[in-house]
């Protein structure tokens, strides 16, 4: 019978490739033996030219392998031997866990080389011999002498690391191969003790030997073999079908859940149509159903990508070498390779001052040959000063690859704020609700409208308008446009700076109706008025208020976006200003939450007073470090080097560089687009139907009033313009009459006008008799006296009662602002 297995090449390929690797094994054990210490350039200066016959691979293989394992290492020239030796005589050595156990053994015996070692004998000689301090390397310092003995004592730690080397290595050449060893040589010892009877004349002769056993024998083994390879391809095929069945049942589960809302929408559709009739302007004909969290699809697939950091080796030991040179002796202690930099962890030795490090910032920059760096001096909670090197090739971060983490989804946060990924590559995440309010700044174009972008669209993917709602305040008018649509909003998106001071004062007004919500219900918070239980209308009374059956179930968290504060501050600051700082300090227990961005970061518009109730901040590129410290109260915004760099400073003022998502405008709008297809928009109406009396601020007056059917008569311009005047006059000589001064500055300082606008005023005041001409630098003389100059300004009072036409005196901002305040004493 002839087995096809044993007459095939294949066996014999593989016995050759065996006996040509056999010489590789032997480089460890020949790089050891010619090893000599004095080629090595850190233990010898200047170092003797090699004498390994492996080269100076070889010395560097023994060198770092003593420092490593110590004189353990030895045992690893052996096992390669061994491998070798069993590949060629048909074992199949297959990697695995045999190797980590052999790891183990190996670390074992370096301890107990150290344990052995520092008592002096032979391992102490060796150690002299080749030039290393510790018999058992780096490892056996650091788990016998420092870890171990203190705790154990010399005998009992010995102990212990025997016992582990026993296990490791019965592991890692298994039970069976080390009884058959023994058996092995039990039989020889046996057949070598034993005396071979003497052969009779009448004894039969010995039996020939058959050879079809063997042949079977082997037979029996390939098809074990082949049995095996078979049963193992059948288990991967039940695997594979077993997962494809999975996915087709979580398939077929989102179908039947997409039909089920598509059914549910339809019957929402049908009720509507039939039994109501839309009569609410801000609201789309067609019915749609409840808000559908947006799929992950809509997304753009995650590109696979990766980093350059450089040689991180050679950047270190510059980096340690230019410290030497100005006089700093550190010692690098980790690297931490992030998407965006590489920070260089350093200890420096005692005394020296961490201000020496910063000192010389731009030589480490032009030694290392960064375009910037960023030095933390110290990291936060260690002894060692950060240095961050942007790497050659960043890599992005997308939004969708935050989406799917682990950190966003498992994250149970009340307003989850999806930033990127940090300097270490960990998924950056926080609660707008904890911090409790945000500023975003930075330079244009440095990535922060896609910051923006990226917690907004975390928002709808993440919340229902149940749960949130915004508003959005646009003064550039393009950056909030493709959010018109969303059910989200409170009001439409806000591109007018009177508005915007309106919506503001609107939300100071929900703040006030809000907490004295909660002190009727006995609540302090949002989060405690949302998880109070459902009481009974009985028990809702109390000895001095009466909760009605209106109160609310539950309250949606209100986030207000500003796109650019700086630019809504110097158009409308005495009315803005006020409603933000209020906002910023009472509005967190009420549900109300800010963020701010500017590209502008002005110390006058983000002054202390905003700053103190806004410890969230997140800082872009900035073009000077005092425009970083008005930011975060800290330099290192300044040497960002942009395209989404941030510096993210949290609410426990720690300082945490970060690498933003970025999120492309067509994912945006297939994300609005799909909201606008499921659902519709759910304007306040209290907040729309005020907004509608403000009349937005317009360049085209001219226009307007031409299309409407002719131009205004322009006695009727010159009589509002005489009556603007009026008004200032009159409060020019209220001052007058108040303070007993005037001239220009004075009004400038009084009445914050500009310089241009005073002066004129005051000529009008000279022309009226009111002032004397101007004499030096000192004020203006008053001529008239206090009888005269009141009967004046009652004058001024009566003429504009008559320039009103109906003697109320009242606009429609002051008709908005009554009805306001009205509202909130009803409450």
């Amino acid at each position: 019978m002839t087995n096809k297995s044993l007459n095939s090449p294949e066996p014999e390929r593989k016995h050759i490739f065996a006996w040509l690797l056999f010489p590789l094994s032997l480089f460890p054990m020949v790089a050891l033996l010619t090893y000599d210490w004095r080629a090595i350039d850190t233990l010898n200066s200047p170092p003797i030219p090699s004498t390994n016959w492996i080269g100076s691979l070889g010395d560097f293989f023994a060198y770092y392998g003593y420092c490593l394992f110590g004189l353990a290492i030895w045992i690893l020239p052996f096992m390669c031997i061994v491998t070798a030796l069993a590949t060629i005589l048909g074992r199949r050595m297959r990697p695995g866990r045999r190797e980590i156990w052999f790891t183990l053994f190996l670390i074992s015996v370096s301890c107990l080389c150290q344990a052995i070692g520092v008592n002096g004998g032979i391992f102490a000689a060796a150690s002299e011999k080749i030039n290393i301090s510790n018999p058992g390397g780096a490892i056996g310092y650091l788990l016998m002498t420092r870890l171990l003995t203190p705790m154990l004592n010399p005998f009992g730690s010995c102990v212990i690391v025997i016992i582990i080397m026993l296990i490791a290595l019965v592991a890692a050449v298994g039970a069976r191969n080390i009884a058959a060893f023994f058996n092995l040589i039990a039989r020889w010892a046996t057949a070598g003790i034993n005396i071979p009877k003497p052969k009779e004349s009448d004894e039969e002769p010995e039996p020939q030997i058959d050879n079809t056993g063997f042949i079977d024998k082997a037979t029996a083994y390939n098809n074990a073999l082949k049995a095996k390879e078979d049963a193992r391809r059948q288990r991967e095929a039940e695997i594979a079908a077993a997962k494809a069945a999975k996915a087709k049942m979580k398939a077929d589960k989102i179908a039947a859940k997409a039909a089920a809302k598509a059914a549910a929408r339809n019957e929402v559709e049908n009720v509507d149509n039939t039994n109501e009739e839309n009569t609410d302007a801000l609201i789309p004909s067609e019915g749609k159903g409840p808000y559908i969290i947006p799929p992950v699809s809509l997304l753009d697939p995650i590109q696979e990508a990766t980093a350059d950091h450089g040689d991180v080796n050679e950047i270190s030991s510059r980096l340690i070498s230019t410290l030497k040179l100005f006089g700093i002796d550190a010692t690098l202690e980790y690297t931490v390779q992030g998407p965006v930099v590489t920070q260089y962890a350093i200890t420096l030795s005692p005394g020296t001052n961490y201000n020496r490090v910063t000192s010389i910032e731009t030589n480490l920059m032009g030694a290392l040959h960064a375009k910037s760096i960023r030095i933390q001096a110290p990291i936060p909670g260690e002894n060692c000063v950060g240095i961050e090197v942007p790497n050659r090739k960043p890599v992005g971060i997308s939004f969708r690859e935050i989406y799917e983490s682990d950190e966003w989804q498992n994250f149970k946060g009340a307003l989850p704020l999806l930033f990127g990924k940090d300097a270490t590559g960990k998924d950056l995440v926080a609660d707008l609700a904890t911090m409790p309010h945000m500023l975003v700044a930075g330079a244009t174009g440095q990535g922060k409208s896609v910051c923006l972008n990226s917690i907004i669209n975390g928002f709808l993917m993440t919340k229902t308008p149940e749960q949130l709602r915004l508003i959005m305040i646009d003064p550039k008018s393009v950056e909030f446009t493709p959010y018109a649509a969303l059910p989200h909003l409170l009001t439409p998106v806000i591109t007018d700076n009177n508005k915007a001071s309106s919506v503001l004062r609107m939300a100071v007004t929900e703040m006030s109706k809000r907490l004295k919500l909660f002190s009727s219900v006995g609540v302090r918070n949002i989060s405690d008025f949302n998880k109070r239980p459902q009481l009974t209308q009985t028990n809702m009374f109390g000895d001095d208020t009466q909760v009605g059956s209106g109160t609310p179930r539950r309250l949606p968290y209100i986030v207000i976006i500003i796109d650019e504060v700086a630019d809504l501050m110097q158009a409308a600051g005495k009315e803005v200003l006020p409603c933000i700082q209020r906002l910023a300090a009472v509005a967190r227990a009420a549900g109300i939450h800010l963020i701010l961005a500017t590209q502008r970061p002005d110390a006058k518009i983000i002054n202390g007073t905003v700053k103190s109730n806004i410890p969230g901040r997140v800082a872009f590129k900035t073009s000077s470090s005092i425009d970083s410290r008005t930011i975060l109260d800290a330099t290192g915004a300044e040497n960002l080097i942009g395209k989404g760099d941030m510096l993210y400073r949290t609410p426990n003022n720690q300082i945490i560089r970060a690498q933003g998502a970025w999120i492309s405008d067509d994912e945006i709008g297939r994300i609005t687009s799909f909201i606008s297809q499921h659902s519709q928009v759910q304007f306040d109406e209290t907040f729309t139907r005020k907004l509608s009396k403000i009349k937005e601020a317009s360049f085209d007056d001219d226009d307007e009033d031409e299309s409407e059917g002719g131009k205004i008569d322009s006695g009727a311009k010159e009589k509002v313009k005489a009556k603007s005047d009026d008004d200032e006059i009159k409060m020019a000589l209220e001052c007058i009459i108040n303070t007993h001064r005037a001239s220009t500055s004075h009004f400038q300082r009084r009445l914050k006008w500009g310089y241009n606008h005073a002066a004129n005023i005051i000529d009008k005041l000279e022309e009226a008799g009111v002032v004397g001409p101007q004499v030096g630098a000192g004020p203006r003389q008053i001529i008239m006296d206090d009888q005269q100059l009141i009967e004046l300004f009652n004058s001024y009072g009566n003429s504009n009662t008559e320039a009103d036409g109906d003697g109320d005196g009242d606009n429609e901002s002051e008709i908005f602002a009554d009805d306001l305040f009205m509202e909130d004493d009803n409450q």
